[in-house]
């Protein structure tokens, strides 16, 4: 990532705090606990998310949905295990790939890591061309016009070398 982008980000990400403090007060200021603690509830799971997303050890993979989680598009992502063995730069490519897909229009991604990577993406009038160099045929798990799933599996240790 260049210097400005990460600049850009940190931008983005200052707005939105500050954003999300202005939330907070003025929800105290009317006496509304409940939507307070509601608020803040949301955001604790947000950056826990993020927190098991840094520990998962794909830099490029976790900046890329960071990225995207607070540039408002729809992506989601859950931690259920560190995968073993993944390419993280490859893995991250076909994550950018599948954002801008629903940059064009709206859609959601959604990537769950385990012992591999299962990435989402749905989207009406989904055209998967930009996977095309990106995944294998064998990776696709299924695909519509509407859906494609993706099963990066944990490479072996024979493959890796």
């Amino acid at each position: 990532m260049k210097d400005e982008q990460v600049l850009d980000l940190l931008k983005t990400l200052r707005h939105e705090w500050l954003n999300r403090l202005q939330l907070v007060r003025s929800y105290s200021a009317m006496g509304d606990e409940a939507a307070v603690e509601s608020i803040c509830s949301v955001y604790r799971e947000q950056a826990s998310r993020e927190g098991r997303l840094t520990l998962i050890e794909l830099p490029k993979t976790a900046l890329a949905l960071q990225r995207a989680d607070w540039t408002g598009l729809t992506v989601e992502y859950d931690v259920i295990e560190k995968p073993k063995q993944v390419d993280d730069a490859r893995i991250a490519n076909i994550i950018e790939a599948a954002i801008d897909m629903i940059e064009v229009g709206d859609g959601e991604v959604s990537v769950t890591f385990h012992e591999g990577v299962t990435i989402e993406i749905y989207r009406d009038l989904l055209d998967t061309s930009r996977l095309k160099d990106l995944v294998t045929p064998m990776e696709i798990e299924s695909q519509t016009e509407v859906e494609c799933v993706i099963e990066i599996e944990s490479l072996s240790v024979r493959e890796e070398k």
